[in-house]
């Protein structure tokens, strides 16, 4: 893919001297920017365009291309890939519109063109896309003339039009670009094809991503995991949405969304999400400019009490970060280097009208604190304070300030021209003070999690998957979409799974039989493969405590299910005897994208109620599996909270890692869900109570 990024020799394919024309600009943008390969202009008169000479197609170059740039009308762009093929050109960025986005006829004509570019062995970017750039080679094939200046970014959009913003916000911003790219239609190759090229890329030091779909989780998952602590990766996804919950009956299914989905990945992989796209530009300018934050504690410098007091409640809510407690020598060197010094706690107030000498002051005391990690800098435009003569100096300390620092300047022109200094000596600054320390935060996190263990999963040594398999295999000859309950439990036993005692029963009489085999109390529930949630329709009574009670339990259990539901097949009654502890919820969704992804929090009504779920993807490791269940108020209930009794904990974990090994060997089940699992006390076990299981 080095093809799209630094490319040997360009053809522009529907070159044009008029620069109002997509050809055009396209071949006059390259020309401005310098490029430094060979550039090749196609168009059938040929002759001359723009000083360069034109060829009437590929053929006739006669020279090796490494990238064909195409603005042609969008059929004439299918009957190009012949002459790409012919020509040897493999790698082909489309900027032509005209397909999958204006419609179904322009669908079916981006199915031709992948056909085609397939056949002749041609990868394609696009179409629809806003072209490339690489600033350092001379290499601009997009609809923008202007450049940013040369730096250690490098972006990957799906939208040309957001694109071009951030192009605009890193040439206003100081923040220069090593690699731009964009994907348009994303028909062929996607973000996970290219990130390899830039994690290995020298000039790159964080990427930046903005898209509005995942076309391929399989690979983006790949890539993400051979590119995960490399470099620093901030995401900016766009369109939420709950469209991944429309197919799912299980409780977590609906709660969690696809959008919750790209979250857990994210996070999986130490890729930063950012949630709008200030927070993308801040993440992209501390990683930008600032190395590895490798304390958490901050230090705050300021001449105005009220900045101070908002960046101290910043940090208080910022995960990885804590103002740091500075030492007594430190107290006593800012008390030398700033006479009128306002406020000795952290955050340390320096007074409106301290000199530039004295944030000098201030800041070569706290560098040298054990405690501090990252330093934020802020200054309030009153009219004894000189912000230009603080950045610069703040500018001048730059290579002499050991750790990570952001700076604000709030306000109006005053402050403009000191944040303009600051941001041409590569200092990043921000309009607030919560954005400034939250940079930092951000740069921390990626810090620690770069630093955390993760060793596999363990296994379960059971494997059911025969015993699965025959299961599924039967409800999907009956055109089943559901497994009863009886089905999914015999899976779970079949992978070692505990469940209560239990049994079917088809008439009252039964129920009794049942019941004093088993022992009271006992619950009894609806048994039918179209009743997803039993309580609803009346299909659950708890709490039988004799043959009596069992008798009228079946017959209400009947008769309500029939009423509420009299399309239902009703396959009997299941009998369970009752346990005792705290009440969880486990389940697995198969995500469309990315696969099995696994849930745990409150359980029985609580898990709507509270609308609380931790999430994880699996594979998983082991640390991932305990971060999963120890961040829930779940885990609370569990570990005594309140006097409650300590849970066996342990065995949830391996509940959980039995629920990932059925997900992984039976592909064939959408999602199982487990609500309630009662975890009894520590060393006691748990049991699956419920099994609610659906087929893709």
């Amino acid at each position: 893919m080095k093809a799209y990024f630094k490319p040997e020799s360009v053809a522009i394919i529907g070159a044009s001297a008029d620069t109002t024309k997509l050809g055009g600009m396209l071949l006059k943008n390259m020309i401005d920017a310098g490029y430094k390969g060979k550039l090749y202009a196609i168009n059938p008169k040929g002759g001359e365009i723009q000083g360069i000479k034109a060829y009437p197609s590929l053929k006739d170059v006669g020279a090796p291309i490494e990238l064909a740039v195409i603005a042609v009308k969008n059929l004439q762009v299918i009957e190009s890939m012949q002459d790409l093929g012919a020509a040897g050109v493999r790698y082909a960025s489309i900027l032509s519109a005209g397909f999958r986005e204006e419609g179904e006829a322009g669908a079916k004509l981006e199915e031709k063109l992948l056909a085609e570019a397939e056949k002749y062995g041609v990868r394609i970017v696009g179409p629809n896309c806003f072209g490339n750039m690489n600033v350092a080679f001379g290499m601009n094939f997009t609809f923008t003339h202007i450049l940013p200046p040369a730096g250690n970014i490098s972006i990957l959009s799906q939208s040309g039009a957001l694109g071009s913003s951030i192009l605009e916000w890193s040439k206003l911003n100081e923040f220069g670009i090593a690699n731009f790219m964009t994907f348009g239609n994303k028909s062929d190759v996607n973000e996970a094809d290219v990130l390899g090229n830039l994690v290995d890329d020298p000039n790159t030091k964080v990427i930046g991503i903005y898209c509005e779909g995942i076309s391929d989780g399989d690979e983006l998952v790949k890539a993400l995991e051979k590119a995960k602590n490399k470099k620093p990766i901030v995401v900016f996804k766009s369109g939420k949405t709950e469209a991944g919950s429309a197919a799912a009956s299980s409780h977590t299914g609906s709660l969690a969304g696809s959008d919750a989905v790209n979250d857990v990945i994210f996070n999986k992989f130490n890729t930063h999400r950012a949630q709008d796209l200030d927070e993308m530009f801040d993440a992209l300018s501390v990683f930008s400019t600032c190395s590895p934050m490798k304390k958490d504690g901050i230090a705050i410098i300021t001449n105005a009490g009220g900045l101070g007091v908002m960046s101290a409640d910043a940090t208080f809510n910022a995960p990885y970060i804590e103002a740091a407690k500075l030492a007594p020598e430190t107290i006593e060197n800012i008390k030398k280097a700033v006479p009128t010094i306002a406020g000795l706690t952290n955050p340390i107030d320096v007074r409106g009208d301290a000199k530039a000498e004295y944030f000098k002051g201030a800041i070569n005391a706290v560098i040298k604190d054990p405690s501090v990690g990252g330093l934020v800098i802020m200054g309030s435009p009153l009219d004894t304070a000189d912000l230009e003569s603080i950045a610069k100096i703040i500018v001048e300390m730059r290579d002499d300030i050991p750790v990570p620092t952001t700076c604000c300047f709030p306000g109006g022109e005053k402050c403009e021209r000191a944040n303009r200094i600051l941001r041409e000596g590569r200092i990043p600054c921000y309009p607030s003070p919560d954005r400034a320390v939250r940079a930092l935060s951000i740069l921390r996190r990626f810090t620690v999690r770069s630093q955390e263990k993760h060793d596999p999963m363990i296994v379960p040594k059971v494997s059911g998957k025969a015993v699965a398999q025959q299961i599924i295999a039967k409800a999907k000859s009956e055109g089943r979409k559901a497994l009863t309950e009886a089905e999914g439990k015999k899976i779970f036993a079949a992978y070692g799974m505990p469940t209560p005692g239990e049994a079917t029963v088809k008439s009252a009489d039964e129920a009794v039989k049942e019941c004093d085999r088993i022992g009271y109390p006992v619950v009894m529930k609806i048994l039918s493969p179209d009743i997803a949630h039993k309580t609803d329709v009346g299909g659950v009574v708890v709490g039988v405590k004799n043959a009596g009670d069992a008798k009228a339990a079946y017959d209400k259990i009947m008769s309500s299910c029939k009423a509420a539901r009299p399309d239902a097949r009703l396959d009997g009654v299941s009998i369970q005897q009752m346990v005792f502890g705290q009440e969880v919820i486990l389940s697995m969704i198969r995500d469309v994208q990315f696969g099995p992804i696994v849930s745990f929090g409150l359980g029985g009504i609580y898990v709507e109620i509270m609308g609380e779920i931790s999430q994880a993807h699996v594979p998983m490791s082991e640390q991932q599996l305990d971060k999963m269940i120890t961040t829930t108020k779940a885990y609370k209930l569990l570990s005594g909270a309140r006097g409650l009794p300590l849970a066996d904990v342990d065995s949830v974990k391996d509940m959980i890692r039995k629920i990932s090994t059925i997900a992984v060997e039976n592909p064939e089940l959408f999602e199982l869900e487990i609500n309630p699992v009662i975890v009894g006390k520590k060393g006691a076990g748990c049991w699956a109570v419920d099994a609610l299981c659906t087929l893709n």
